[in-house]
């Protein structure tokens, strides 16, 4: 198994946004890493610790928020590495072929975007892990418990000797959280990013089959110009099914939408399409069909029937506006 570095890290926020481009798409920066805290595990035991602070070239004023929930200060940062060194430093510390760890998921696309923005190799790290996911997967969350760091630190009877925000404190809360389980077995059982898409799109409550997935596009609205990812075929009979001739798909939430296909033969059947984006710079998207019965189908007529209104409600509205604006202008 490869070095498991257990990592958190602060980053610093504008008052504007940020955008840059990354591979000729522009990309909305997430933070800018102020703080970077890991430990190295052997098994259970925590073997060897790092702690940097950075010095940040974007967003140099520090977020009163960020300063507020941190505890670091306009001149502690001021004085950290400058951030492309620090970065240096803590992927040499860690070194090329390590798996990080953090609790939750919001440390690596920072991370990710940071080396890139600094002209660093964003390919690493290659491998990394949801430590809550894993801790989980042994210890299922409990009604009405929160997954808080420091929660759970407080249900285990850690002792809480360091304040939490801290980019290295929060690391060695994680490590001694994870040594109440089988590090080894979680990490071993750890979906890729498909299979974690396979869980969202087909729950053990629906039958949906076909599943496919595709990895590594920039632009988050690729299903909406890709034939390929909407381009199901009917369960039974293996032929293409016939998008909806409206052309709706309906979103659900996010990272999710639907429509209708069908089959000549065989009827209506969902189409259903998931992105998820872990690395803070590419997408993965998943497609899986459902055999619509009579509920579904009836679902889908109303839902998209709401759909088609607000959407023309909405053209009028601004066909409204700007009559209004020709109009004003025009005086």
């Amino acid at each position: 198994m490869a070095q498991l570095i257990i990592f958190d890290m602060e980053w610093n926020m504008g008052y504007q946004p940020k955008t840059f481009r990354y591979k000729d798409t522009e990309q909305t920066l997430r933070g800018e890493i102020i703080q970077i805290g890991a430990v190295k595990m052997e098994g259970q035991e925590i073997r060897d610790t790092f702690r940097v602070t950075l010095k940040p070239r974007i967003f140099r004023k520090l977020h009163h928020h960020v300063a507020k929930v941190t505890g670091l200060t306009q001149e502690e940062i001021n004085r950290g590495l400058p951030i492309a060194e620090g970065l240096e430093k803590f992927r040499d510390w860690c070194g090329p072929d390590a798996a990080l760890g953090e609790w939750g998921l919001d440390d690596v696309p920072v991370l990710k975007q940071n080396l890139v923005l600094n002209g660093l190799d964003e390919s690493w790290p290659r491998c990394w892990y949801d430590m809550q996911r894993v801790y989980t997967s042994q210890k299922p969350r409990g009604e009405g418990e929160s997954m808080m760091l420091e929660n759970v630190v407080e249900r285990l009877g850690i002792p809480k000797d360091e304040a939490f925000h801290d980019a290295l404190a929060d690391a060695v809360y994680t490590a001694k959280v994870c040594q109440f389980i089988d590090i080894a077995k979680g990490l071993a059982d750890y979906p890729d990013e498909a299979g974690m898409l396979h869980e969202l799109l087909c729950p053990k409550d629906r039958v949906r089959q076909d599943f496919k997935s595709w990895a590594g596009y920039v632009d988050g609205e690729s299903w909406l110009t890709d034939p390929e990812l909407r381009g199901a075929v009917c369960l039974e009979c293996k032929k293409p099914l016939e998008l909806d001739a409206d052309n709706v798909w309906l979103r659900r939430g996010n990272n999710c939408m639907y429509s209708m296909g069908v089959c000549p033969q065989h009827g209506q059947q969902l189409i259903w399409l998931r992105r998820s984006r872990s690395d803070g710079l590419h997408y993965t998207f998943a497609r899986a069909v459902e055999t619509a019965n009579v509920e579904l189908s009836a679902k889908w007529k109303k839902e998209k029937k709401a759909a088609l209104e607000r959407t023309r409600r909405k053209r009028e509205r601004e066909a409204a506006e700007a009559m209004l604006r020709v109009k004003n202008a025009g005086r």
